[in-house]
């Protein structure tokens, strides 16, 4: 009785282990990591939203089995301190001007180097490859241009009295140097006669236009004036802080992100380009493909190298703009 009693045992913990192991195989992150233990918190820090809309997460967390938890801001002094907290966000989606002010003060971890299968999906035209490795993963640009009424000139909307507002893209950095370009031309008094309305990327396109407006240059808008300086070229990407005391999640979550496949379905739905050489799928539109920045003419266009922290005081106090 007691030798059949131990073999029933046997027989259940056989099948049990059975069960566990098909299990682990099965589920693709295996048993241990989808029933046994909770799902990894990840921190990530955006300036933009579009850069990780929620349909995004959610496709992320279900990939790789985490939790997203998501901060959006555009002021640098949160930025920074969340930065250098100990430990620190282990994920930020930036520009690419941001990110540089933040390398300036050893703040970033190495992504991998230039024989990375990461670096290897990068375009040229966007990556220093004179450096063994890179700490910036750059993924989206545009290059910006105004859409003004009957197509006229961005000076004529100026001094049209009856053109009243003016949309910019919610950015200090870029406003700010607008408004440097603008005074250096003579425009400064007729622009301060607008009223400046800021919007972030994604509402600016679904603004109802009654003035000017900065908007992305894309093949939806092959009338926008792009150059005598009104045009800027901007990227965003990627950074793991040194602080991340989860920079292999990190970069894990960057290899998923960049995937080609994945990313033409984002492009598709927001209004950037890709800065990823492996973005190709017929579907997408060739002006939405990194080689396309080549066709540009970037002779004027506003490049911005570095963050200035001091942006918003110098446009409310040098033109009474207000943030």
């Amino acid at each position: 009785m007691k030798r059949s009693r131990v073999s029933l045992l046997w027989i259940i913990l056989f099948f049990l282990c059975m069960g566990v192991g098909f299990l682990h195989g099965y589920l693709p992150q295996g048993i241990s990591r989808d029933y046994l233990i909770r799902p990894t918190k990840v921190r990530i820090l955006t300036t933009d939203e579009l850069l990780i809309p929620k349909e995004l997460r959610s496709l992320l967390e279900d990939e790789l089995h985490v939790k997203l938890e998501v901060t959006l801001t555009r002021d640098w002094n949160t930025l920074l301190a969340k930065t250098v907290a100990t430990p620190s966000e282990d994920l930020v989606l930036l520009p690419s001007y941001w990110a540089e002010t933040l390398r300036q003060q050893n703040l970033l971890s190495s992504l991998g180097s230039k024989d990375s299968e990461l670096f290897q999906r990068l375009a040229p035209d966007f990556v220093d490859t004179s450096k063994k490795d890179f700490d910036f993963l750059p993924i989206y640009w545009i290059k910006t241009g105004f859409l003004t009424a009957d197509n006229k000139s961005f000076e004529s909307f100026l001094k049209d009295k009856n053109e009243k507002v003016l949309f910019l893209i919610a950015d200090e950095d870029l406003i700010l140097k607008h408004f440097d370009v603008w005074q250096d031309q003579g425009l400064s008094s007729y622009v301060s006669q607008k009223k400046i309305l800021t919007l972030p990327l994604e509402e600016i396109l679904k603004t109802d236009r009654n003035g000017a407006m900065e908007v992305p240059s894309n093949e939806l808008h092959p009338e926008l004036q792009v150059e005598n300086q009104l045009s800027a070229l901007l990227i965003w990407g990627a950074v793991i802080p040194t602080n991340s005391d989860k920079k292999d999640l990190a970069l894990e979550i960057l290899n998923v992100l960049t995937t080609p496949a994945l990313q033409e379905k984002v492009l598709i739905q927001t209004p950037f380009n890709s800065a990823l050489s492996q973005v190709s799928d017929k579907a997408l539109p060739l002006q939405r493909r990194a080689p396309y920045v080549r066709d540009l003419r970037l002779k004027d266009t506003l490049l911005i190298n570095k963050k200035d922290i001091d942006a918003k005081l110098k446009l409310k106090n040098d033109f009474g703009l207000s943030l």
